[in-house]
Order: structure tokens, then C-alpha cells, then sequence
């Protein structure tokens, strides 16, 4: 965490994307697979602050990734 915080944008746009996209083919992710990083994203910022950016992101990422594996109902009560 302290090292992401003193990233330059570039770098931390790069650590940010490995939620959403392969960094090898540079596809993004989809179905499960987007559903499981999004809970990995969550549980890696959910110890920060409430009104930290990067804990509000990861729960936006929470609930793409659940509503990306068909789960919407789950989704909708994260994204409330």
C-alpha cells in the first residue's frame, strides 16, 4: 500500500489495469474470471479508509465483476 502510494500515474495506471485486462495480450477480462479479480481487487484495498479513491474503485470493480458473471443481484446490493 505505501508503495502504491507513491507511484507516478503511469505506474499506478499500470498496477490499477491488471484488475481488468491481461498484461500479456492486453484482452480484458470477462465472466468468472473478471468476477474473481474483482473480489481479489476488494480484498486488496478494503483495509484502507471509507472515503479513500482506490477502496471505492475496488468496490466498483467488486460489483462489475459480479454482475459480469451473471450474479446481478449480488452486484446490484454492492453498488448500492
Amino acid at each position: 500500500e505505501a508503495e502504491e502510494n507513491n507511484l507516478g500515474d503511469n505506474a499506478f495506471d499500470e498496477r490499477w489495469d491488471r484488475w481488468f485486462s491481461c498484461s500479456l495480450c492486453e484482452q480484458e477480462y470477462h465472466g468468472v474470471t473478471r468476477c474473481a479479480l474483482g473480489w481479489a481487487c476488494w480484498k486488496t484495498y478494503v483495509g484502507r479508509p471509507e472515503g479513500d479513491w482506490a477502496r471505492g474503485a475496488a468496490m466498483m470493480a467488486l460489483g462489475n465483476g459480479l454482475y459480469n458473471a451473471k450474479h446481478y443481484e449480488d452486484a446490484f446490493a454492492v453498488k448500492e
